[in-house]
């Protein structure tokens, strides 16, 4: 950064937290931004499908590894992070930790003493196998592809955090908005062409509403971003707009394109999509600001229409399940849950491994889930973790959990809703909408949304601590650290 003068500057959070002087710190990597939308790009035009890796996949690891090594380095050159950057780091290392130390072996008492294990010696024995492999993990091969899917959305991470300037972070968001809308213009696209069109890029779905993703249900969460992304960027610019700061077409624009993004919802035919929506819009308008709960119980008339919405709500919430109910007997989607969590709890303490849930679920599947198709994945992302990645795993699971729900308390608790609040909010939301839908669905099993909402939780970290930053740091304390 360069001030008026022509000297070189830093950002408050990176002089706050470093103490190095403004005026001498070096400025913060102008490739992080424009490399990160790069990943991005490529992701969504790559990584939208969840079989088994391949080409695509490969180049996708290789080209986050610049990204990775120059946010590395970047971050290395910072003095720890306070706040909430360190549990969030301690789960970025625990989750690579999983399928890393799963490809050690085991000690051949740990390793037979699990029961699946067990019996799967046997099985080798009479089927003539001698050589047995005490590996942790049951698919190693599997479970090391695992370890560099991870390289995507651990880039886009370590990027979104090292972004120290608001406009950078808010041109990522902007980034994001345009990948969600040109996804969109490419199912219509998609949705026009004949059924057997050699243009047609998933022939296997051809009445699916997904664009550049398979699953018609990753669509749905893609869109669920957009909304609360446009949503916290049109709360932004009406601030601005009430202060004179800005036009007023800039937060129309966004209002309207998270208003299309929720009545683009029926279109992905996704059930849960849609009971996630509108929870997901009114959190998002509440912890921005735009909303306000104690100021609306003040006035009747506001009070009253709250309730209407409340109703309004409940009433979809409850036609959104009926709907669900209505095949509920055909699909068999809870039952694989159920059966998954019995292979975990069979399989505990090490799990099964990361990326083996398929050659375990058809081992030791009941009979009433003898299909003829395979079962990809539990559509319960939690209970598939548990399953392959043991107790490592959840211990994993659960400092990423923590570290969310630290932040959204942070988010709550602002005192000042500026514009790094803003934005922290809408990406927040964003990331637990992913997360609930990830209790009936896998859409992090896809390179796209994974990276997604990888950089989004990076983005929400790094504007978090320059709000504090902001707010700790006054106006004269500033100018006592600039140069006279």
């Amino acid at each position: 950064m360069v001030d008026r003068a022509g000297r070189k500057t830093c950002p408050v959070a990176f002089c706050r937290f470093s103490g190095v002087p403004m005026t001498d710190a070096e400025p913060a990597p102008s490739l992080l931004a424009p490399g990160l939308i790069l990943l991005l790009i490529a992701c969504w035009l790559g990584g939208g499908v969840t079989v088994d890796p391949g080409p695509m996949d490969e180049w996708l690891q290789l080209l986050a590894l610049p990204l990775l090594a120059l946010a590395a380095w970047h971050l290395s050159r910072q003095s720890a992070g306070g706040g909430l950057q360190r549990p969030a780091m301690l789960a970025l290392v625990l989750i690579a930790l999983v399928p890393l130390l799963q490809l050690l072996p085991l000690p051949s008492g740990w390793w037979s003493g699990v029961q699946p294990r067990r019996a799967l010696a046997g099985d080798l024995q009479v089927a003539g196998v001698e050589a047995l492999s005490t590996r942790w993990s049951l698919a190693p091969a599997a479970t090391e592809a695992a370890l560099w899917a991870l390289l995507p959305a651990m880039a886009a991470f370590l990027a979104a955090v090292s972004l120290q300037q608001v406009a950078h972070r808010r041109l990522v968001v902007k980034a994001v908005l345009l990948l969600v809308l040109a996804n969109v213009l490419f199912a219509f696209f998609q949705a026009g062409l004949p059924i057997d069109s050699r243009l047609r890029l998933y022939p296997d779905s051809p009445g699916g509403f997904g664009g550049l993703l398979a699953n018609t249900n990753h669509m749905a969460t893609a869109l669920i971003i957009g909304m609360v992304l446009a949503a916290g960027q049109a709360v932004h610019a009406w601030r601005r707009h009430a202060l004179g700061r800005a036009g007023q077409a800039t937060w129309l624009v966004y209002a309207a394109f998270a208003v299309a993004c929720f009545l683009l919802l029926p279109l992905s035919t996704s059930r849960a999509g849609m009971v996630l929506a509108l929870p997901a819009l009114i959190a998002v308008l509440v912890l921005t600001g735009a909303l306000s709960v104690r100021r609306a119980w003040r006035s009747k008339w506001t009070a009253a229409l709250m309730l209407l919405a409340v109703v309004v709500v409940a009433v979809g919430v409850h036609a959104a399940l009926g709907w669900m109910a209505i095949d509920r007997a055909e699909e068999l989607r809870h039952l694989v849950a159920g059966a998954t969590v019995d292979m975990a709890r069979a399989h505990a303490p090490f799990g099964s491994g990361v990326g083996s849930f398929v050659e375990v679920f058809e081992q030791a599947a009941p009979p009433s889930l003898w299909l003829s198709a395979y079962v990809n994945h539990a559509h319960n992302e939690y209970v598939q973790w548990w399953l392959e990645a043991g107790w490592l795993g959840m211990l994993a699971l659960a400092a990423s959990l923590i570290a969310v729900a630290l932040a959204g308390w942070r988010i709550a608790c602002a005192r000042v809703r500026d514009g790094n609040v803003i934005l922290a909010a809408s990406c927040f939301v964003a990331v637990c909408a992913v997360l609930a839908h990830s209790a009936v669905d896998y859409p992090l099993r896809t390179t796209t949304l994974m990276a997604t909402a990888a950089a989004l939780a990076g983005l929400m970290l790094a504007a978090l601590a320059d709000a504090r930053v902001r707010i700790r740091i006054s106006p004269s304390d500033v100018e006592r650290s600039s140069p006279r």
